[in-house]
């Protein structure tokens, strides 16, 4: 069956009585597109809040602050991220979760459909130029193609098929009262039915909001709930694989401080050019050992997290812990061999110029100049 639009009549084939095919839109072609859509945005808004225990976090290594933190380093929005943003992460979070929650219900339900195809569109946009922009080529990022599928929806509409609509208008019509009669159902005007159904789709966010994590508490021990499996359409939305998660840990260490660097870590070493990051025994009995880029160094700056991994047979290399995707902090992974970024799950090969090997990035991270003597790993300017 085809429909004209959303408000157009029901016919039959385009052509069946001569009219033109232009404006008829296949209604049952767009269902998947639409409740795909819809679906992955209330589950990843339900992600950040309930499922993802780091998101809201601000002390997690994925945190939605870390996250920003990360995007802030090359996003054209990197002005609003450090001003506005970053000092109000929690609210910010809890927003971005709470408008995927509201675009999902609008587009399932079809409740202020237009109006929620377009906030969708508009929250892709924003992921886009945060989390997917370093993204290259563009067409490995999700968010575009996210962005371009609400845009077909705001355009089509939902063509009647499965709304809540008129059950909602109904719901809200006059009664019929003793000794009156009320038949049919008074017109509603445009605005009036947008302000209903918008309303409807923002009580039912804030419902689940509230419910999904004392759910979850009831539900599931803390210690089952996933780290860092949150959805793309957020926030930003790809679950971070297996090896992300397991990855984690490695990651923190490596955000550390220079603290947690030996002793003579911040101290010069024979010149002026090189620095003390770690001991070779230190290193090859973890496997990874994280310290903080003491100085600019090709593309790390001072301040970064960086991470010395040992390869075995007394090798090492070390690189900048920055995931080239969105700036997570990168874990080692010793079972894989592999440094994983757990906010979004790239993959780099430290054994080979730690390219990526999986993930939503083909840049690799940038590795640091060392030497290594008399037991210890120093960083060359």
């Amino acid at each position: 069956m085809h429909v004209r639009s959303q408000h157009g009549p029901r016919t039959g084939q385009a052509g069946e009585r001569g009219g033109s095919a232009a404006g008829w839109i296949p209604v049952g072609a767009l269902l998947p597109l639409r409740f795909f859509v819809g679906f992955t945005f209330l589950y990843a808004g339900i992600d950040k809040i309930a499922l993802d225990t780091a998101f809201l976090d601000l002390s997690s290594p994925t945190s939605i602050l870390a996250q920003l933190q990360g995007y802030a380093r090359s996003s054209p929005l990197a002005p609003l991220i450090t001003t506005i943003a970053e000092p109000n992460a929690w609210l910010m979070g809890l927003t971005i979760a709470l408008a995927e929650i509201a675009v999902g219900l609008a587009i399932l339900t079809g409740l202020a459909f237009r109006l929620g195809a377009v906030g969708g569109a508009s929250l892709s946009l924003l992921f886009f130029l945060t989390a997917s922009w370093n993204v290259h080529p563009y067409y490995f990022g999700q968010d575009l193609p996210y962005g371009l599928g609400f845009v077909t929806l705001a355009l089509a509409g939902h063509g009647d098929r499965y709304v809540l609509g008129p059950w909602l208008e109904r719901q809200f019509a006059p009664r019929a009262r003793a000794g009156r009669r009320v038949t049919g159902t008074p017109a509603m005007s445009p605005e009036r039915r947008l302000l209903l159904q918008a309303g409807a789709v923002a009580v039912g966010a804030l419902v689940i909001g509230a419910v999904v994590r004392p759910v979850r508490d009831l539900l599931m021990p803390v210690s089952a709930v996933p780290v860092g499996a949150g959805a793309g359409a957020g926030t930003g939305t790809g679950a971070a694989s297996s090896g992300a998660s397991a990855g984690a840990g490695a990651g923190a260490s490596a955000g550390a401080s220079a603290s947690s660097a030996p002793s003579g870590a911040s101290g010069q070493s024979g010149s002026a050019s090189q620095l003390v990051i770690a001991t070779t025994a230190a290193v090859a009995q973890a496997g990874a050992y994280g310290f903080q880029v003491p100085i600019a160094i090709g593309n790390a700056s001072p301040g970064d997290p960086g991470i010395v991994v040992s390869l075995g047979n007394n090798q090492f290399v070390a690189f900048d812990a920055i995931c080239t995707h969105a700036g997570c902090t990168v874990g080692y992974d010793p079972q894989a061999g592999l440094l994983i970024c757990p906010c979004h799950g790239a993959e780099y090969d430290p054994r080979h110029n730690a390219q990526p090997v999986a993930g939503p990035t083909n840049i690799p991270l940038t590795e640091l100049p060392i030497a290594i003597q008399g037991g210890e790993i120093t960083l060359k300017a």
